[in-house]
């Protein structure tokens, strides 16, 4: 049996905001999800790897390029 690690990253905001998240998020072992809910936008980020490092690598990479959106916003 091959072990699974997944990390699941939620965000809520604006149109502006969720396209430059989804962008960020476009990388591999990511799925994104993104529904419209009371005029905000909800984004789901799940990270799947079956290295538990290769896991936390990828989940921190997505955590900075995020604040720097954040930021710049």
């Amino acid at each position: 049996m091959v072990e699974s690690h997944e990390a699941t990253i939620q965000w809520s905001g604006t149109a502006h905001m969720a396209h430059r998240i989804l962008a960020a998020a476009d990388r591999p072992h990511c799925e994104v999800f993104s529904q419209e809910e009371d005029g905000e936008i909800l984004v789901s980020v799940v990270v799947q790897h079956s290295k538990l490092q290769e896991l936390r690598d990828i989940v921190d990479a997505l955590l900075v390029d995020l604040a720097d959106i954040e930021e710049s916003a």
